[in-house]
Formats: C-alpha cells, sequence, structure tokens
C-alpha cells in the first residue's frame, strides 16, 4: 500500500510553497541602514546591483558586477555608481545596465537611499525597466 497525500493536502503544501518564495526574495534585498564594512563592500554592492537588475527586468540570467564607486557629491550625499553586466534570459545577449544609487550619508552609521536611476542597453526587449519596482526597492533598502 502507497502512501499519499490527500489532494488538499497537496494543494496547501504548494500553496504554502508559493507564498514562502516573494518573503524569501525580499530578504535578499540588503539594507542601507548599516552602511558597508571596507572588507564587505563588493559583497554588499554586488547584492544591490543584482537586487536592481532583477527588479528592473523580468528575467535577467548570469548577473556579474562589473564596476562600481562610491562617488562624494556634495556634504552627506554620496552616490554609488554601479556597472552590472547580466544576459536575457530569453535572447541569450549579453546586457550592461548602469546604476546610481542617491544615498544620503550625513549619518556616517545610518545611510538612507534617496533615489535611485537605472538604464541599460537592451533594445531587444520591448518592455522597458519597471521604474516601478524599482522604485520599491528604495523602501526595502531603507528598512
Amino acid at each position: 500500500m502507497r502512501a499519499t497525500l490527500p489532494l488538499g493536502a497537496t494543494l496547501l503544501a504548494a500553496l504554502a510553497l508559493l507564498t514562502a518564495g516573494p518573503a524569501a526574495r525580499a530578504d535578499d534585498v540588503p539594507s542601507f541602514k548599516k552602511p558597508p564594512d571596507k572588507d564587505k563592500e563588493k559583497e554588499f554592492v554586488t547584492e544591490v546591483g543584482t537586487a536592481i537588475v532583477k527588479a528592473a527586468r523580468s528575467n535577467p540570467t548570469k548577473i556579474e558586477l562589473d564596476a562600481y564607486k562610491f562617488k562624494n557629491v556634495k556634504k552627506g550625499r554620496k552616490d554609488l555608481e554601479i556597472t552590472v553586466n547580466w544576459v536575457g534570459a530569453v535572447s541569450k545577449k549579453k546586457f550592461v545596465s548602469t546604476i546610481v544609487v542617491k544615498i544620503d550619508s550625513s549619518n556616517d552609521k545610518e545611510w538612507e537611499v534617496l533615489n535611485v536611476d537605472y538604464s541599460d542597453d537592451n533594445s531587444v526587449s520591448k518592455a522597458k525597466p519597471s521604474a516601478a519596482k524599482i522604485q520599491e526597492l528604495i523602501t526595502k533598502f531603507n528598512r
């Protein structure tokens, strides 16, 4: 005799997995509340760039940090300039994203993201980058 789950229990388990997905993904977004340590800076910026590209585009793959720098704009303000390379899941073409994260760094122990500017060289996709999803990340970055 084979033990199987009743249909209701199977559906409930599937629903639990589906609802757990977005919560797990939200945890992938790093917080700017505590500025990164110098020794973990590259890892932090990689996570930031990856989160932004995933928000901007529907299905990027092979996301890699190319370059980044923190630029002092004026007293209490920094720009985190990031260049990220990625591959489109459908087109299999390589693209480059240019990201500028505008940061209020007036409190050196607790930063705040003010805005995110995003652009990429993807002319293959008819869909534009999702500005709304990028802007939603700001609250997650500031948690």
